[in-house]
């Protein structure tokens, strides 16, 4: 198995962590659908390595 690039990782982090503020601030996005949404990017980011 590849190992993820330390950059893309970051890059990775960043995206979740803004997708988690912007929902906490508007509360728009219930849990569930949040979890959705986050495992569509970390699986996005897994694909690019």
């Amino acid at each position: 198995m590849k190992e993820i690039s330390k950059k893309l990782l970051q890059e990775m982090a960043f995206q979740v962590l803004y997708m988690e503020r912007k929902n906490l601030r508007s509360q728009v996005k219930s849990d569930q659908k949040m979890s959705e949404e986050l495992q569509k990017v970390i699986v996005d980011y897994a694909k690019r390595r």
